[in-house]
């Protein structure tokens, strides 16, 4: 008898070490250390209900911040050891030598184009025609206000640029600073010159065309958009100290009811949640599109937003399949589980929660209309970190009155043309 036990005892114990071996680990490699909330913590999500959906699969993570990561990723291609499934950023000078590579699994574009994607997001990650990645989040422009200063001021929600340009003077009356925005860091300053571009020219694909080389900044939509960009300036829309006002110091000043507008992105949705500042101000706290222009062809769908958090298969690992099937699962489920935990403004549609704010299902609203997207990043980073640089301190230079627009295009354009030969 205790032969018998013995021997089933041994055939239980090989039959789990069986088991064991016959797992299949895929190893998932991010920027996100941190799981125990945001990003972090809906992978780790994602990644148990994977499992238990596939009982034979575990899944490794290696997780670095963002810097070490890229680091890592380098030396993996080199030696020939990416992970199954990668997290990575799409800008082309990053993303496109793995494929050239031949490194990034193509993907089934039909299948991603059905879960809801905003328009303009996948194509982020479509070189050659074919699908290498999926996105994560979006980051779009837009203008907050404050529902009770443009009450007490007699202000209606403009809709176009002129009627923008035209609110200055009667919040300027007031005691209400207009509208506030980190102009000290300049880089918000050059992504409404992006948005102001487009609003005359109603195509976002111009900028691209420009970084090619195929035409110049100089042309007039650009030089349009920077005169667009100084006026609202010169009249009074942007409050005194923009250029030395720095983030924190304009969020404050809109937080505080100080001023009745703020231009940034989609990424302050927790505005109306933000305990640092009165109830009053979290009640009122709303947003709406960027305003169009009477006279451009740009359109109030158009939206001002870029795609990050790309996620990538391995093409030439052994479990590409299975990381397809992953990446699958997660264009499923990542929207509205990121949307639950609060992880970042999803890159597809999502429907609101019945506990979201105000504020909250305005931004889903903006996404969810979205007729076209610029789909790529902002000017500040479609280049080298010198022009980055160039056109930063370039629109410092304009908002401050030292260059026109002409001067203005005329510089970003020598930077442009200076990054490409490099």
């Amino acid at each position: 008898m205790k032969k018998t036990l013995a021997v089933l005892a041994s055939l239980v114990l090989l039959a789990g070490v069986a088991g064991a071996q016959a797992k299949t680990t895929i190893k998932l490699g991010d920027n996100l250390p941190d799981r125990t909330s945001g990003m972090g913590l809906v992978f780790d999500t994602i990644n148990a209900e994977f499992k238990a959906a596939n009982p034979g699969v575990d899944i490794a993570v290696e997780s670095y911040p963002d810097q070490p990561w890229q680091e890592k990723v380098k030396i993996y291609v080199a030696a020939n050891q990416l992970p199954d499934i990668n997290k990575y950023w799409s800008f082309p000078g990053m993303f496109k030598p793995l494929i050239d590579s031949k490194l990034v699994q193509p993907l089934d574009k039909p299948y991603f184009d059905k879960l809801g994607y905003m328009p303009g997001a996948l194509e982020s990650n479509v070189f050659g025609g074919k699908l290498y990645g999926v996105p994560l989040t979006a980051d779009g422009w837009v203008v907050y206000y404050n529902k009770k200063l443009f009450k007490d001021a007699g202000v209606a929600v403009p809709t176009t640029y002129e009627d923008l340009v035209a609110s200055a003077a009667k919040f300027r009356a007031k005691g209400i600073i207009p509208m506030v925005t980190d102009g000290k860091d300049q880089w918000p300053l050059v992504i409404t010159w992006d948005n102001l571009t487009e609003r005359v020219s109603g195509d976002y694909g111009l900028i691209q065309k420009a970084f090619d080389r195929k035409i110049k900044f100089t042309q007039p939509e650009f030089v349009q958009g920077a005169k667009l960009l100084q006026q609202l300036v010169k009249s009074g829309v942007f409050a005194d100290d923009l250029l030395v006002s720095d983030y924190g110091a304009s969020r404050n000043l809109f937080g505080q009811g100080r001023a009745a507008m703020y231009v940034m992105g989609t990424w302050e949705v927790g505005l109306a949640a933000d305990a640092n500042f009165s109830q009053e101000f979290r009640d009122n706290v709303d947003a709406f599109k960027f305003p169009v222009l009477k006279s451009g062809k740009g359109k109030a769908d158009d939206f001002m937003a870029w795609f990050g958090g790309n996620i990538f298969v391995n093409a030439t690992g052994k479990n590409a399949a299975l990381g397809v099937k992953y990446l699958q699962y997660l264009g499923q489920r990542w929207p509205g589980l990121a949307w639950e935990k609060q992880a970042g403004y999803p890159a597809q549609k999502v429907t609101p929660r019945d506990s979201d704010t105000v504020l909250a299902k305005t931004l889903l609203k903006i996404g969810s209309e979205a007729k076209q997207t610029s789909g790529g990043p902002p000017s500040t980073d479609r280049s080298n970190a010198e022009f980055k640089d160039a056109i930063q301190k370039a629109a410092g230079e304009l908002c401050a009155g030292i260059i026109t627009p002409e001067q203005f295009c005329a510089k970003i354009d020598a930077a442009a043309d200076k990054a490409a030969k490099k």
